[in-house]
């Protein structure tokens, strides 16, 4: 009877010891897949840390006053091409801040409803838009025909809004009602916007969106306009540059008159900068970016020019 019963545990150890070393093996693949995450993800944090140092060596350069747009010193990278950094500087003076355009009187706002009815907003939404930004900043208990005061807001679950002051940031557009129209009908409505500038739009650094659907130039004089007050090396914010002597000087250089002179005349410079600083840090593969906001014209900074008004990473 010994027999058949030490064969019966011989056949049973077999499969335990096949089902141990299959457990086993899940085991160090998936311990081996664990460790693998952990310095992979050790790795890229690595990385991540070195191109962030890299942009802000970059911010650093580009923090100088005496450096601008086009210096080579922007764009510096290690032998291999692996690691390093590379600049743009752009200008904040050319975007659109509604606080000034709301500000003014009388307000702007129906330029600002101009706007948005060139991003394919049909009239009654963009009049809700211009007039829901106007309501949102202005202390009049008063709502405008197509705005929005506090019980508006109540009833729509916002209570303590809107603040009767100006808008902190451009992000806070989005909080009006009536601008939803807007930001479904264009996405990146943002970027037309600012407010670390506080003057009227500078004509010498409005990015080309900017001078077709607000200012109503055509997208070939944009072009020409863009061209001729970037001077002979085709960087903007280089000494060769165009400089026009008065908003009068560049209306007559960019060929415009009637309606459409009438309104640059009323909403442009040709004065004013505030330097937007976007660096990226690269290091194998992996980049990090820092934006930074910081005047370099005294009379839009009281604080001086070298502070820093806004600073973001991503």
């Amino acid at each position: 009877m010994s027999a058949p019963s030490c064969r019966h545990e011989s056949g049973m150890a077999l499969p335990m010891v096949l089902w141990s070393i299959a457990l086993l093996t899940g085991i160090v693949l998936l311990l081996a897949g664990i460790i693998e995450g952990w310095l992979s993800e050790e790795t890229r944090l690595g990385k991540l840390f070195r191109a962030r140092q890299q942009a802000l060596s970059g911010i650093a350069v580009a923090m100088n006053p005496g450096v601008f747009a086009g210096d080579p010193l922007l764009n510096q990278f290690s032998k291999d091409g692996s690691e390093g950094y590379q600049v743009a500087i752009k200008d904040e003076s050319g975007l659109i801040n509604p606080n000034y355009f709301l500000a003014q009187t009388p307000d702007q706002r129906s330029t600002l409803g101009q706007l948005f009815t060139a991003w394919k907003l049909d009239k009654n939404s963009s009049d809700a838009a211009a007039d829901g930004l106007y309501d949102w900043q202005s202390q009049s208990p008063f709502r405008s025909l197509h705005g929005a005061k506090k019980e508006d807001y109540d009833a729509a679950g916002m209570s303590g809004l809107p603040p009767g002051a100006p808008f902190a940031s451009p992000e806070e557009m989005a909080l009006v009602i009536g601008f939803g129209s807007v930001v479904q009908a264009k996405p990146d409505w943002v970027s037309n916007f600012t407010t670390y500038y506080n003057g009227p739009l500078n004509i010498l650094r409005a990015p080309k969106n900017i001078l077709v659907e607000l200012l109503g130039l055509l997208p070939s004089q944009a072009d020409n306009w863009i061209a001729l007050r970037t001077g002979k090396d085709g960087i903007e914010g280089t000494d060769d540059d165009l400089k026009p002597t008065s908003i009068t000087n560049a209306i007559s250089l960019i060929g415009v008159n009637g309606a459409k002179a009438a309104l640059i005349g009323r909403i442009c410079t040709v004065t004013g900068s505030v330097r937007r600083i976007e660096s990226t840090g690269i290091c194998n593969g992996v980049k990090q970016r820092i934006t930074v906001i910081a005047p370099t014209d005294p009379t839009q900074n009281p604080q001086g020019a070298s502070s820093v008004l806004g600073w973001s990473e991503q």
